[in-house]
C-alpha cells in the first residue's frame, strides 16, 4: 500500500511539472543567441546559412530531470526573405516532447541607415508522450505501470522585429492557440537590447526577454553580456518570476554564467551555469548546464551569433 501511495506521489509530481511546463514554454540560457525560438521573425537575418544547437540539462543529482536537445536551421534567401527549421526534445521522467517548426519572415529594409522591420510565420507540432511504464511499480497489477497517454498538436505563430544599428525590439505570439488537452496556452514574447562599443576591443550587449502567458506569472529575463574582439564572450543572466524579480529579497529568481569563445571563423562553442539564487553550494538538486554550438560559414562582415551583432560602428565606440 505504501508503495503503491509512492507511485502516485511520483506520478503526481511529474504530471505537475509537465502541465507547469505547458503553461510556460522551454526557456534557454542562450535565448539572445537563438530568437528564432520565441520569435520567427529573425529567421534569415543574418547574411549567410546557420546550423546551432543546444543541449540543456537542469536540476542535477534529480532522477527524471529535464533534458533538452534542440537543431536549429537559420538560411536568408533571395527578395528580403529568409527561413528556419527547428528541431527540439525534451524529457521529463516519464514525459517526453518532441516538437518541430517551420519558420519564414520577411525583412523590410526602412532606410540605408540601419533600419528594418521584419514579419515572421511559424508552423509547428507538438508530439506529447506519458509512459508510465518507464516508472518503478512495486505492484505491477497497478493499473497505472502499463498506462500510456498521446498527444499531437499543431499550432501557429507569428512575430515583429525591428532593429536598428544600435538596438532591436522584438515582440511574438510563437503559440497562439490554447489546447486544453495538456494545458498548452497562449504566450507573448517581447525582446530587445542594444549594444555599445566600449573600446576598440569590447563591446557591451544588454538584453531581456519578457514571457507572459496567462494563469501563470510573468517571466523576465535580464541579461548583459561583453564580447572581447568578436573572439570571446562572458555574461550573466538573471531570470525569475515578476513576482520574484521586484521583491525586496530578489528571492527565487536563478542566475545563469554565460560564456564562449570562436573556435574558428566558422564555429561558435558556449557554455552557462545556472542556480537558484543563493549559490550553487547551498541548491539541492545542483546546477543546471547548457552547451551551445553554432557552425555559419565564413561572413563578409565581423558579427556575433544571434540577433546581436557586435559590429559596432564608429559612431557606437
Amino acid at each position: 500500500m505504501n508503495n503503491y501511495k509512492f507511485s502516485v506521489v511520483i506520478i503526481f509530481i511529474f504530471l505537475n511539472t509537465f502541465f507547469i511546463r505547458g503553461q510556460q514554454e522551454l526557456s534557454f540560457n542562450h535565448y539572445m543567441f537563438n530568437s528564432q525560438l520565441f520569435n520567427p521573425a529573425f529567421v534569415g537575418s543574418e547574411e549567410n546559412l546557420s546550423i546551432s544547437s543546444i543541449h540543456s540539462i537542469q536540476l542535477v543529482g534529480f532522477e527524471g530531470n529535464p533534458t533538452t536537445n534542440s537543431i536549429l536551421l537559420d538560411t536568408p534567401f533571395k527578395n528580403s526573405l529568409g527561413g528556419g527549421i527547428e528541431v527540439i526534445s525534451d524529457q521529463i521522467g516519464p514525459v517526453s516532447n518532441s516538437f518541430i517548426a517551420i519558420n519564414t519572415a520577411y525583412h523590410l529594409k526602412i532606410n540605408d541607415n540601419g533600419q528594418r522591420l521584419s514579419l515572421g510565420l511559424k508552423l509547428s507540432g507538438n508530439s506529447y508522450n506519458v509512459n508510465f511504464s518507464s516508472l518503478k511499480f512495486d505492484d505491477l497489477s497497478d493499473p497505472n505501470a502499463s498506462k500510456t497517454e498521446n498527444y499531437f498538436i499543431e499550432n501557429i505563430g507569428f512575430g515583429l522585429h525591428f532593429q536598428t544599428d544600435k538596438l532591436y525590439l522584438g515582440f511574438s505570439i510563437p503559440y497562439f492557440l490554447e489546447h486544453r488537452s495538456i494545458n498548452k496556452q497562449r504566450h507573448y514574447y517581447l525582446s530587445g537590447g542594444f549594444k555599445k562599443g566600449l573600446n576598440d576591443k569590447l563591446v557591451i550587449n544588454p538584453n531581456f526577454l519578457i514571457k507572459k502567458t496567462s494563469n501563470a506569472p510573468t517571466s523576465i529575463d535580464i541579461s548583459s553580456i561583453v564580447f572581447y574582439d568578436d573572439l570571446f564572450w562572458l555574461g550573466i543572466n538573471y531570470a525569475a518570476s515578476e513576482r520574484a524579480f521586484f521583491s525586496s529579497d530578489n528571492s527565487g529568481g536563478n542566475i545563469s554564467i554565460i560564456s564562449g569563445f570562436k573556435l574558428n571563423s566558422s564555429i561558435s562553442i558556449g557554455y552557462s551555469i545556472a542556480s537558484q539564487q543563493g549559490g550553487w553550494a547551498s541548491s539541492a538538486q545542483g546546477p543546471s548546464h547548457e552547451i551551445y554550438i553554432k557552425f555559419s560559414p565564413s561572413k563578409k562582415t565581423s558579427q556575433s551569433d544571434g540577433e546581436n551583432s557586435t559590429e559596432v560602428s564608429e559612431s557606437e565606440k
